[in-house]
């Protein structure tokens, strides 16, 4: 899952570098020179909550010709907000969510 890591003094996304050290993940910002722990919370891509789920998600792939088959599954985050519907769908018929299906907690997706 990706994490949006951002350097609190400047708002640098992209100057960033990490080292490990005995409290955590500490990133140094190339722009500014701030020095700041890495959240260890993981937050939804879309809207930045923490109320994530797991939920497992179908690998598929064509095995013969046009013929879609299971090849296996995946556990995938989900955010209870922004993919609500797709968990009630989900968990109404007692299935995996489909292949195709791309969780907004993992994706950002714009709320145009």
């Amino acid at each position: 899952m990706p994490l949006h890591i951002e350097c609190p003094q400047c708002g640098e996304t992209d100057d960033l570098v990490g080292d490990r050290g005995v409290e955590g993940i500490g990133i140094t910002c190339g722009a500014c020179g701030a020095r700041f722990l890495r959240d260890r919370q993981l937050r939804c891509a879309t809207c930045a909550g923490t109320d994530l789920v797991l939920r497992p998600q179908v690998l598929t792939q064509f095995s013969r010709g046009t013929q879609l088959s299971v090849v296996g599954w995946t556990e995938t985050h989900c955010c209870t907000s922004c993919d609500a519907e797709a968990l009630l769908r989900s968990e109404r018929a007692n299935a995996p969510l489909p292949a195709e299906y791309r969780p907004r907690a993992v994706r950002p997706q714009s709320r145009t």
